[in-house]
């Protein structure tokens, strides 16, 4: 009894697991982003200061994207799916007053908090540029492109990051990071959780971008963060 009972659990477990994917997919629309980021744009930075078991996953992130990126003093930096500027200060600090820093966002209420980001650093070399990553046409002379928590939420995620690795030149880096289900043996029960999770905060975690970067650059790697639930991946496009 007692095995059957565990055996139609893990089936309605599995089930439900599925069902919930699906609608992560299906839920994954422009317009709920939209709205989702409308509401969220004022404090969406703050989130940076969640502490899960004495750390900040995000930070810790976002340090993990600065050290693979690399970023030298000078560098022309695309930051597409910038949000609000949460990245910003990191990477000014380091390409310095003689560098360059495109934010490209599809949401006006996103890049408005990261004007009020820009500005109240009194930064003069930093554009916004309110567009479809999926479409955008920034440039094509970029030292390092830079993702941050868009991949699993932008709906033409391929397309977007086509479009960042033409904007990115010969020999420049491509780094991104973002939210993933864990492969340790300890996360794997926890991707029911993530799933469920994804119907709020209108994420897609079971997307793996890296994939796509895997095939596409030199020198591949990727750095898994806070027990594999972040991972950081950087590649150089060939010459």
């Amino acid at each position: 009894m007692f095995n059957r009972r565990f055996l139609l659990g893990v089936a309605v477990g599995l089930a439900a697991g599925s069902l919930l994917r699906r609608a992560n997919q299906q839920g994954l629309t422009q317009e709920r982003l939209t709205d989702y980021y409308r509401r969220r744009a004022a404090n969406y930075n703050a989130t940076d200061q969640l502490q899960l078991f004495g750390r900040y996953p995000r930070i810790e992130m976002r340090q993990a994207t600065m050290h693979l990126a690399d970023l030298q003093p000078g560098d022309k930096v695309l930051d597409f799916a910038c949000g609000a500027g949460a990245n910003f200060p990191y990477i000014m600090d380091r390409i310095g007053s003689t560098g360059k820093l495109v934010g490209v966002d599809y949401s006006p209420e996103m890049l408005e908090a990261a004007r009020k980001v820009v500005d109240s650093h009194g930064w003069t070399n930093v554009e916004l540029i309110q567009s479809d990553a999926a479409t955008m046409q920034p440039g094509t002379d970029f030292d390092v492109v830079i993702s941050t928590l868009g991949l699993v939420v932008i709906p033409r995620h391929e397309l977007a990051m086509q479009q960042a690795l033409d904007a990115l030149k010969p020999g420049g880096k491509y780094v991104v990071a973002d939210l993933c289900e864990s492969e340790r043996w300890y996360g794997r029960p926890l991707a029911f959780i993530m799933d469920v999770l994804g119907l709020f905060i209108i994420t897609d975690t079971a997307r793996r971008p890296w994939e796509w970067l895997a095939a596409r650059l030199n020198n591949f790697r990727r750095e898994e963060i806070f027990h594999g639930f972040f991972y950081a991946a950087v590649g150089t496009k060939p010459e």
